[in-house]
């Protein structure tokens, strides 16, 4: 590949041809896709990460309460969700049946007690 130098302003540049200037371009995505695989796999191994199994995100698409959800997948009851959570049972079941949304400092507890991100309860 032939490489033209040029100057201007007192800065060197490289001109190159278009066709090769796409490929830099295309193989620096590709190694950006890598790493970012690579950084994901890392996350999934330490179990910093889990993935979400296709049952969890069918039932929310049909519009099901996200803390039910989670609550059934993990294999807990209301009363084992407030025990783990200490938030009232009462407070888990208006939550799941939609009476009361629950305030940040609820779903906190509620998002450590079953081992999600805080955004997977919203």
């Amino acid at each position: 590949m032939r490489i033209e130098k040029i100057t201007r302003r007192g800065k060197e540049f490289a001109v190159i041809p278009v066709e090769h200037l796409q490929k830099l371009m295309d193989d620096a995505e590709m190694l950006a896709d890598v790493k970012a695989y690579d950084a994901a796999k890392s996350r999934l191994e330490r179990s910093e990460d889990e993935l979400i199994p296709l049952e969890i995100t069918e039932r929310r698409l049909a519009g099901e309460n996200p803390t039910k959800v989670w609550r059934e997948y993990r294999g807990l009851t209301q009363e084992g969700l407030a025990r783990a959570s200490k938030v009232s049972r009462a407070m888990i079941a208006a939550i799941e049946a939609g009476h009361k949304k629950g305030g940040i400092a609820t779903l906190k507890k509620l998002a450590v007690a079953l081992g999600v991100d805080l955004d997977n309860l919203a």
